[in-house]
């Protein structure tokens, strides 16, 4: 029995190690692109993306939305998935209706990022890109984030999640991916 828990520590130790060494061989940085069109006025979905407090309406996994204020005064939130995973995000760039940056607002994390939206109008309907510029710091993040989540997973739930909240069926696209070593 002592056996089989030592032959299970090192083996956990090795895949940690692994995943360490090739975390420490991909870039810190990357981009990537998702795009949605909606049936709706960019007005309208604009309204929505500054809502911050009516997200758990319609995006799953969200118990609840607090909103507290930002040093520079800036919309600042905090979402929370339960008591022990609470994400803050803060707005840092917005020009009504048609351009808005977010970005996540923890200190000292492992990661960090800022998603850019870009709203266009287009024949009454609104197309939505969202570009996300992620830095992950520490390895062992690069290797499950880049090896066991593909890169425009979380864009691409939000996407789906706001045209559902429109009544539409999303057409997801992805538009580039761009990894830059640093």
């Amino acid at each position: 029995m002592i056996q089989f828990f030592l032959v299970l520590v090192l083996l956990l130790a090795s895949l940690v190690g692994l995943g360490l060494i090739i975390g420490s061989r991909l870039p810190k940085t990357h981009v990537a692109a998702s795009r949605v069109r909606l049936n709706a006025k960019r007005e309208a979905v604009w309204k929505i993306l500054l809502d911050f407090e009516n997200y758990p309406n319609w995006r799953m996994g969200l118990e609840r939305v607090e909103i507290i204020q930002d040093k520079q005064a800036l919309p600042m939130w905090i979402e929370v998935c339960s008591e022990s995973s609470k994400i803050p995000f803060r707005v840092v760039k917005a020009i009504p209706p048609k351009y808005l940056v977010t970005e996540f607002a923890q200190e000292n994390a492992p990661l960090s990022g800022r998603w850019i939206y870009e709203l266009k109008e287009i024949d009454g309907e609104t197309e939505l890109t969202i570009i996300a510029n992620d830095w992950i710091f520490h390895p062992l993040f690069r290797f499950l984030f880049r090896c066991l989540l593909p890169l425009h997973t979380a864009m691409d739930v939000y996407l789906m999640e706001l045209a559902l909240k429109l009544g539409q069926s999303p057409k997801i696209e992805h538009l580039q991916i761009k990894q830059q070593q640093g």
